[in-house]
């Protein structure tokens, strides 16, 4: 059965629309409008450019194949790290809408979800999901928890409270590669089984950086952190690769690097889906169900970005 994703879309016409960089550092607070509330609830609203409803539209249709198809195998759990307030807003268009956490929390396979847990850094974005969580009546089966990624322990001693036995679809949602590997292996360690999407800042951050990175230690620190090693930046050839500006190809030896860690960890199975030309949806699991679940997802993506009909298990 076919359904559409919802994304509860309201025009706001308070919004000033299309800011440069500049001006949005001055107007927002950790992407959070500082001008601008919500027409819907009056709550804070995360500024975000137009294509992220794409990556939204994917991890919908992925929830809901996961959730679907799980259901009766597992106990499922639902994890998110830098959820952000729940609500976004476009600053090209000033429309705002849903963003991942509460379209996950709306979706009709939430019903097969044990515990929804979001974590952020941002104290004023922990208050409004969790008001967010309240006003749909679910404050008993998710919550919204103050979580810092660079303090991998802390997050991994909440995530032992669940169930042992639990399958957990984890998501990773950060601005940039600031994320530190330790979190995966983490996580990894508290949680016997998940499935892992990450937002990587391939032809964003890492891009911007890479020329500076590989001629200044302590900017390629960042990174060496992201991947979990050094090899990327110790390697001779792609030394020669960034003085010959072969960046394309960079930034594909940068992905399968992060691959080969993230198999250090228990990981066999992956998929890179870019969103337009800005970062990659990495999509990592031990398992052959889900990379067969997350390609059924990516198939009713067509060639223009645009996503109409989704269908659930």
């Amino acid at each position: 059965m076919a359904s559409r994703l919802d994304l509860n879309r309201d025009n706001n016409s308070l919004c000033i629309k299309n800011c440069n960089k500049e001006a949005r550092q001055k107007m927002s607070e950790n992407d959070l409008c500082l001008t601008v509330k919500s027409v819907n609830d009056n709550l804070p609203v995360r500024c975000v450019g137009e294509w992220a409803e794409e990556k939204i539209y994917l991890l919908y249709q992925y929830f809901g194949i996961f959730a679907g198809g799980m259901k009766n195998k597992w106990k499922l759990n639902y994890i998110e790290i830098c959820s952000g307030p729940g609500r976004c807003i476009n600053r090209s268009s000033g429309q705002e809408f849903d963003g991942t956490a509460i379209s996950i929390l709306q979706h009709k396979a939430f019903d097969n979800i044990n515990k929804a847990l979001f974590y952020d850094y941002s104290d004023t974005v922990v208050e409004t999901l969790n008001q967010r969580i309240s006003d749909l009546g679910l404050s008993t089966r998710a919550e919204a928890k103050h979580g810092d990624y660079n303090n991998p322990i802390s997050i991994c001693n909440d995530l032992k409270k669940l169930d042992e036995n639990s399958l957990n679809l984890v998501l990773i949602d950060p601005t940039d590669c600031s994320v530190p590997f330790s979190l995966l292996k983490e996580i990894s360690s508290c949680l016997s089984r998940f499935d892992l999407i990450i937002n990587v800042a391939t032809n964003t951050d890492f891009n911007r950086n890479i020329p500076m990175a590989f001629s200044d230690q302590n900017r390629a620190e960042k990174y060496i952190r992201f991947l979990g090693n050094r090899d990327f930046f110790d390697s001779r050839h792609n030394q020669a690769l960034c003085d010959m500006k072969d960046y394309s190809t960079l930034r594909q030896y940068f992905r399968e690097s992060y691959k080969r860690s993230l198999q250090k960890i228990g990981f066999n199975h992956f998929d890179y889906t870019p969103i337009r030309n800005f970062y990659d949806i990495l999509f990592a699991t031990s398992s052959s169900k889900g990379i067969e679940f997350w390609q059924k997802a990516t198939k009713v993506i067509d060639s223009t970005g645009q996503r109409s009909l989704f269908f659930d298990i």
